[in-house]
Formats: C-alpha cells, structure tokens, sequence
C-alpha cells in the first residue's frame, strides 16, 4: 500500500453516500458554535496553464444546535489576491460537494470533495467538551492531480498544498446566524 494511498482511503471512508449530515452531536455541543481554521499555501495551475503560488485561509464554523443538528458554515479567502473570498452554508439533509459533518465520538469529522481529490478535516474534544484539536488532510486518488476551485471560483489543479496553523474553538450560541 502506497503512502498516498494510506492517505486517501480514510477520506474515502468519510465521505458522504448519501445525507450530509449524520445524527449523534454529543449533548455537550448542543446550542455551541465550533469554530475550525487552517491556512493552506501551494503552487496551482490555472486552466490558461499560468502556475501561482497560493496562499489561502480557510474557515469552518459549525453551529449544533439545541435540538443537535449541526449546521456549517465554510468560507475560504486568499491571502495572496486581495479581496478574493467565497464561502457557502450546508444544513441538515444537505451536503455532497459542498461538505458533510458527522459525529464519532468525541470527534467532529467533515468531508469536502472536489473535481478531483478531497479535504478531511477532525476536531477532537477533551472529555468534558470545553477545548479542541484539529487536524485536516488535503489528498488526491492515484496519480490524478488535486482539482477544486480557487477563492475567486476559477478552476485550479494543484500542483503541491500544505496546511498550517489548524486551530479549534467552542463558544456557546449560534455563531453562524450571528456572523
């Protein structure tokens, strides 16, 4: 088994087959906003074959609320082209591309496709629900290259990616209705 592959199988065991919610948010959670962020940098192929270097900030803001169904909030924003930023919000029973947030445990695990490869990201709890760890994975199946669009929603392949600086946060209340 390949490294790459021992990377992308996780991925594909997360992402959604069908709702792109599932039940079981910890009662914890309820009526608390988790907050996700990581930056991702790299080099990227535009389709006009220009290469650039990238450098983006990504956000995941997820709202349980009181009766335990998480709603997410996504938002990306380059910090090398100024001004470019798109984000989307998934609820309950919606998902697919566009992501899917699942409970295991102690552990929050979202997953976003692209035209080619997928994203990963895991906010771990401590035991009482007050604090979080994350940790996201960017990986692509085979040789084929990462393919998903930029900040500015113009089609990029990815040439190489890093993620630095993950951080996790919980607040109580609906940080999502409230931004």
């Amino acid at each position: 088994m390949t490294r790459l592959t021992r990377l992308i199988l996780p991925l594909l065991l997360v992402l959604p087959a069908g709702s792109g919610f599932a039940a079981g948010a910890p009662s914890q959670l309820h009526n608390k906003t988790v907050t996700m962020s990581w930056s991702t940098s790299g080099t990227a192929t535009a389709a006009s074959g220009a290469s650039r270097s990238f450098s983006n900030v990504n956000t995941r803001t997820v709202y349980i609320s009181t009766a335990g169904r998480p709603f997410l909030r996504k938002q990306v924003t380059s910090t090398a082209r100024r001004g470019a930023s798109r984000s989307g919000e998934v609820g309950p029973g919606e998902g697919g591309q566009r992501g899917s947030i699942r409970f295991e445990g102690g552990r929050l695990v979202g997953a976003e496709t692209f035209m080619s490869g997928a994203r990963q990201y895991v906010a771990t709890f401590d035991s009482s629900y007050t604090s979080c760890t994350l940790s996201v994975i960017d990986a692509k199946a085979g040789g084929a290259a990462i393919k998903r669009r930029g900040p500015n929603g113009m089609l990029v392949e990815v040439i190489g990616v890093a993620t630095n600086s993950p951080s996790c946060s919980i607040q109580s209340g609906n940080a999502v209705a409230g931004e």
